[in-house]
């Protein structure tokens, strides 16, 4: 073996190194969704998350699996997984045509040396659609938080349902969980259809459609205060003040995300 001088050495071991960074990391689940392929961003929340799709059997929800995430928290080991089933024709319809689909969610919790056990679980649909249809997570909406630092996670999911023939807004709903304690806002998104720039929609107070008069609701002026809106706070006053804090930051983030699309 010929002898290498110093300098050759560390141009090898510089060059070994650099084919070593560009060897593709191992991806569990390559063909997730972004909200499963994109990197978390939490707020308070400073461990590890895992967005592989794998579920341990017994666990899996009938559909398709849109989400999966692992992590720690005070409690133990926790699962979260989100499904939809495929839209599916109405045995019972009025109108030819209509159709419904499902979303679940659940998340386990695993203590030391346990077994998994629900934490809290979610189902909800949109039903007798005619038209376009749409319900599922936004993408790289989902959060993992501890925003009042007691060491117990909190889930939120942020989803849109919809079933529209022209450009009337989305149903959104905020969905924040602290063990089985359950706090949400719902309400409408915002949706482009003229030349006015989206973010002039956004109102500059998206809270409470309970306490505006029903007239001023009324069409077809009174729709557009529904823009962008949800209903009420009330779920949240028993909550930990970051929360609903949180929960206002995050609706105004994702109430312009109503881009057009359909299940099929």
């Amino acid at each position: 073996m010929p002898p290498y001088s110093l300098a050759m050495l560390l141009v090898l071991a510089f060059f070994l190194a650099a084919c070593d960074a560009k060897q593709p990391v191992e991806q569990a689940g390559q063909n997730a969704p972004p909200s499963a392929a994109t990197a978390e961003t939490t707020a308070g929340w400073h461990g590890a998350i895992d967005t592989t799709r794998q579920v341990p059997p017994g666990l899996a929800l009938p559909g398709q699996l849109l989400e999966s995430r692992r992590w720690t928290d005070a409690a133990g080991d926790n699962l979260l997984v989100v499904y939809r089933t495929k839209p599916a024709t109405e045995k019972h319809s009025e109108m030819e045509g209509e159709q419904h689909v499902e979303l679940f969610a659940r998340q386990y919790v695993r203590p030391a040396n346990g077994r998994y056990q629900e934490l809290w679980r979610l189902q909800d649909a949109v039903r007798h659609c005619p038209f376009d249809m749409w319900l599922g997570p936004l993408p790289s909406s989902t959060r993992i938080t501890d925003l009042d630092q007691d060491g117990t996670t909190e889930t939120t999911l942020v989803y849109k349902l919809t079933c529209r023939s022209d450009v009337s807004p989305s149903q959104m709903k905020l969905i924040m969980h602290e063990g089985p304690a359950k706090y949400a806002l719902r309400g409408h998104m915002v949706v482009q259809y003229d030349s006015i720039p989206l973010t002039q929609r956004v109102p500059a107070n998206s809270c409470c459609l309970d306490t505006i008069g029903r007239q001023q609701l009324e069409a077809p002026e009174g729709y557009e205060l529904y823009a962008g809106r949800y209903e009420t706070e009330k779920e949240f006053r028993a909550a930990p003040r970051p929360f609903l804090v949180f929960a206002r930051q995050q609706w105004r983030q994702w109430i312009t995300q109503d881009n057009f699309g359909q299940l099929r």
